[in-house]
Order: C-alpha cells, then structure tokens, then sequence
C-alpha cells in the first residue's frame, strides 16, 4: 500500500513535469515566433536597455531569437530536456535582471519579449518570469534525467528548427509580411487605427498621413519631398507621425523645417501600424485609401488622383 502510494505520487509528479516542460516549450515557442515579425524592433528594445549599442544588437537579436526557439523545440521535443531547462531558467534570470535594470532606471518601456506587438510593463514582464522560472524548476525536479526515446529526430527537429529560425530571423525585414503583423490596411477606418483623437478633421477627410522615424536619416530625404507635396495646391494636407523622442523631433524640426506638422504619438499605438519605416497612408472621409511603403511619399500617385 505504501510502495503504491510512492509510485502514485511520483507519477503524478512526472505527469506534472511534462505539463511543465510542455508549458514552458510553448511559451518560449510563440515568443521566438512573435519576435521573428518585427526583428528590428527587438533590436532596438534591446539597445533601449543602454548596455550594448545599436548595431550589436541588430546582431545579438536574432541570435537570441533562434535560441529560444532551439530551447523550445528542445523542450517540446524531449531533447536534454534536463540541460534545456536549465539553460531556459538561466536566460530568464538575465531577462529578470535586465528588466530590474531598466526599472533602476525609469525605463517604462515593453521589452519586446513576446514581439512589437505584444504591449506589457517592466513589472508584469518580471512576474511573468518567475512564473516561467518555476515551470522549468519544475522540469529538473520533477523529469530528472528523463528523455525522448526517439533521440536522433529529437537532436534533427532541435537542429532544423533552430537553423530555420535564424534564417527567417535575419530575413525578416524583407518578409511580406506586412497585411498579417500590423493593423494598417486599406479599408480601415481612424477609429480602427486609434488615430481619430489625434488626427485634424481635415486630415482625416483628405490627408496624406507619413509614419517617420526622426533620427533615421531617410526621413531627412522623405521630408523634403514632403515638403513639396505640402506646398503643391489641390493636394491633400500633408501631416507626419511619429514615435521618435521629443529630443529627436526638435532635432529634426531644426535641421528640415518642414512645411508640415509633425506630430509625436505613444509607441506602442504607431508600433501596431508598421513593421518598418518610412511609411504612407492616404486617408479619404476617415478611412484608409492606400498604404505606400518606401523611402519617399507617393508623389505621382498623389498627383493623379485629385480631390474627390
């Protein structure tokens, strides 16, 4: 009775860590997917933290992002699971600390943990890795040393998974991807966008709207042929968003002087629009005409398509 007593107990603690180990694979899984969409953003949440610099980040992204993944398909797998575990507590400790840091010093921002498009504070990023930390303390304890029998596919489905990654990581700014990831599309209205509060009724009746990224020197050029746009008659208002800093943007109001307003918005609202910037859209009584991607505004377009 006892020995039945023992062995039921272990089971359920077996059934209890392979829910973990499960749990914890899906999570790193769909974290790693998520990234995979707006790769560039992650570098630039990652430089955020000021410890590495902008251009070794864009290098440390998707190296990470390919780890994780690696980390999940081993988990889901069964490949070392042991080793993969541990490895997953390891890097959420260093997530932990890093978001600690960034609390040290005002940081509000969303990591970018589960992508650009997924919006949490520093604290809830941290509670939610300790709950992660637990699931894969869970696995060590509960699983021991155990592994998949089918080790080969395993150690393959770890190895095609992490390679794929890392390709579609590095490919991602050139993904067609745009119609799936963010919410600007043609059809859609100001309401829909969240910009009708933000927004000049004459704008949102005939306007066209570019997203600019201030300390990009491309939005130096992008403004001079908006200028033109803005000072050609019977065109429609010109007016440009932004998320750039307020440092960044009296930089640029000095340097370009645009004939346009240029007007800041919160991040994480203009982050759900785009994947990567410049960007243009055409509004007409309130909802979205076109959607121009590229470096400059749609001059001929504009041109040819007059008033309504």
């Amino acid at each position: 009775m006892i020995g039945g007593g023992i062995t039921g107990r272990r089971r359920t603690l077996t059934w209890l860590g392979h829910a973990a180990r499960i749990a914890l694979g899906a999570v790193f899984l769909l974290a790693g997917a998520l990234k995979i969409a707006d790769v560039a953003e992650f570098a630039r949440a990652t430089a955020g933290y000021g410890l590495i610099g902008a251009r070794p980040a864009a290098v440390v992204a998707p190296g990470l992002i390919a780890l994780e993944i690696a980390l999940a398909a081993a988990l889901l797998a069964g490949y070392r699971t042991r080793a993969a575990a541990i490895l997953t507590g390891v890097l959420l400790t260093v997530f932990i600390a890093l978001e600690g840091w960034g609390i040290a010093q005002g940081r509000t921002e969303s990591c970018g943990c589960f992508g650009a498009y997924v919006q949490r504070t520093p604290r809830e990023v941290i509670l939610e890795d300790l709950l992660f930390m637990a699931l894969a303390a869970m696995v060590v304890a509960f699983l021991g040393a155990w592994e998949s029998r089918r080790r080969r596919p395993a150690r393959a489905t770890v190895t095609i998974a992490t390679v794929a990654t890392l390709g579609l990581a590095l490919a991602s700014p050139r993904l067609p991807i745009d119609p799936w990831v963010t919410g600007l599309a043609v059809g859609r209205s100001v309401d829909d966008l969240g910009l009708a509060a933000r927004l000049p009724s004459e704008v949102q009746a005939r306007g066209l709207v570019a997203i600019l990224d201030l300390a990009d020197p491309i939005s130096m050029d992008a403004a001079a042929a908006l200028n033109d746009l803005a000072a050609t008659p019977g065109l429609p208002r010109v007016l440009a968003l932004t998320p750039s800093t307020e440092a960044e943007h009296a930089a640029f109001l000095f340097a370009v002087y645009p004939a346009f307003d240029v007007l800041t918005a919160d991040r994480p609202l203009l982050k759900r629009l785009y994947r990567r910037l410049p960007l243009y859209f055409l509004l007409r009584s309130g909802r979205v005409e076109a959607v121009y991607p590229g470096p400059r505004p749609p001059a001929a377009d504009l041109l040819s398509s007059g008033p309504s």
